[in-house]
């Protein structure tokens, strides 16, 4: 099922500015490359551009048949992800600028981090627990220049019951971190992040009476 086709008018508009462009594209989680094909066919047509995706080809968390979600395994044919992958990536003129990287996204994000690797615009769409999408964004924002766009797929789903295991936590929590240098647009279904200069210099905290958080008096929760 091509589920890309539903946002593609959405993607189509916030790509505009980047068609013919020379970029460094990291896709995090491509499943069977409805995403990957769209991006390869329509931003990647400069000499020099260059792709890469993420993914273990297992499915996640939510694809699995633990009783817990209204879907068994077998739905999502895991045993032939990757063949189909290949399939679809295949008919692409540009697929050769593609390197995919078979791993966990905690490893692959590492290894580039280590290969001083620099991105314009990365696509999270791996894991949809919380904690690793908190993972892939910070490890991805270390990686994505100034002006360049993280967007996160998925923003808005609720697929567990337990919100500390939805996306949109993690999302949040990123962005409540990273405010003073990005800005945000939420669409339907994902929001789109901008990398830009820092708007709020750290102030040092002249009283050191005030370091610390009064433990009767702070309102945050643990």
């Amino acid at each position: 099922q091509d589920w890309f086709e539903l946002i593609r008018p959405e993607w189509e508009q916030r790509t505009a500015h980047l068609r013919g462009r020379e970029l460094r594209i990291l896709e995090i989680g491509c499943f069977e490359g409805c995403s990957t094909t769209w991006i390869l066919d329509n931003l990647m047509s400069h000499p020099n551009s260059v792709m890469t995706v993420i993914d273990t080809f297992e499915g996640g968390m939510e694809h699995q048949d633990d009783g817990a979600l209204d879907h068994p395994t077998d739905r999502y044919q895991l045993s032939t992800l990757k063949r189909r992958f290949d399939a679809n990536v295949a008919k692409c003129t540009e697929v050769a600028k593609l390197n995919v990287m078979q791993a966990r996204s905690d490893d692959a994000l590492v290894a580039l981090r280590q290969q001083r690797r620099r991105f314009d615009f990365i696509y999270i769409d791996a894991s949809h627990v919380a904690i690793d999408v908190l993972h892939d964004a910070v490890m991805s924002w270390q990686m994505l220049d100034q002006g360049g766009l993280i967007v996160f797929d998925d923003y808005s789903w609720r697929g567990f019951i337990e919100d500390c295991y939805n996306p949109r936590t993690a999302v949040r929590a990123f962005i409540k971190c990273a405010r003073p240098e990005v800005e945000c647009i939420e669409t339907e279904s994902q929001l789109w992040v901008k990398r830009v200069p820092n708007c709020v210099p750290a102030t040092p905290n002249p009283d050191p009476a005030l370091y610390y958080w009064d433990k009767g008096t702070a309102k945050h929760v643990l």
